[in-house]
C-alpha cells in the first residue's frame, strides 16, 4: 500500500510556491554569458532566492551575488521557474532559483537571515582606511578614479575614502576574504556627489570590485 501510494503521490512543492523563505528586496548581481547584470533580490530561503531583472538572465544556472546584513555572499543557483513581471517603465523578468552552490558559511548567514535571528558574536575588527595596506588602499583608489568615483590623491597624499570592512572569512576554495564597501565622493559641476562601492580584499591583497 506505501509503494502503490507513493507512486500516485503528487511532485514536491518548491520552496517558493509556499509561504517559505523571507520576503523584501536587497541587492545582487548575476553573471548571465559573462556579462554582470545588475539585478533586484526579492525573496530569500533557506533553498534559493528570487529575484526580479530588467534584462533577460540567460542559461539554467548562473552565478549570483547577494548581499544582506552588509554580507556579500557569492553563490550559484539553477533557474527552475520564470514569469514576466510588468515594471514601473517597462516588462521586467522574474526568476525563482534554488542553490546549487554555496558556502556552508554562507548558508548559514541565510538561515540567520530568514530566521531573522541576529548574528553572532565577533571581536570587532580594525574597520578604518588604516587596516589595510598602502598597497590595498592604493588599488582602491585607483579603481575608484578609473570609475570616476574618486578624484584622483595627489602626490603622497593619501585617498579621500572612508570604508566599512566584514570580518574575515574564508571561501569556498580556501581563499581569505574581507568584503568592503567604500564612501568615495568627487565633485562635479553641478556640486558633491556621494558613491558607496563594494570591494572584495583578498589576502594576497588582490582588490576586486563587486558593485
Amino acid at each position: 500500500m506505501d509503494l502503490i501510494g507513493g507512486l500516485f503521490k503528487g511532485p514536491e512543492r518548491m520552496w517558493f510556491e509556499g509561504s517559505s523563505g523571507r520576503s523584501g528586496t536587497f541587492d545582487a548581481v548575476a553573471l548571465s554569458e559573462g556579462k554582470r547584470i545588475a539585478v533586484v533580490g526579492t525573496r530569500l530561503s533557506r533553498e534559493g532566492l528570487a529575484f526580479v531583472s530588467e534584462v533577460a538572465v540567460r542559461g539554467a544556472e548562473v552565478p549570483v551575488t547577494f548581499t544582506i546584513r552588509r554580507r556579500t555572499i557569492p553563490s550559484r543557483v539553477k533557474i527552475v521557474k520564470y514569469e514576466p513581471a510588468r515594471g514601473a517603465k517597462q516588462l521586467a523578468h522574474r526568476y525563482y532559483c534554488s542553490f546549487t552552490a554555496i558556502s556552508d558559511e554562507d548558508r548559514a548567514a541565510v538561515v540567520r537571515y530568514v530566521d531573522d535571528a541576529p548574528e553572532p558574536a565577533v571581536p570587532a575588527p580594525a574597520t578604518g582606511v588604516n587596516s589595510f595596506s598602502a598597497v590595498v588602499q592604493r588599488s582602491i583608489a585607483d579603481h575608484l578614479v578609473a570609475m570616476k568615483r574618486l578624484a584622483r590623491p595627489g602626490p603622497g597624499m593619501a585617498p579621500l575614502i572612508r570604508l566599512d570592512a566584514d570580518v574575515p572569512r574564508k571561501l569556498e576554495d580556501g581563499r581569505q576574504v574581507r568584503d568592503v564597501v567604500v564612501h568615495s565622493r568627487i565633485r562635479t559641476e553641478t556640486g558633491v556627489r556621494g558613491f558607496e562601492t563594494r570591494f572584495r580584499v583578498f589576502a594576497d591583497e588582490r582588490v576586486d570590485v563587486l558593485s
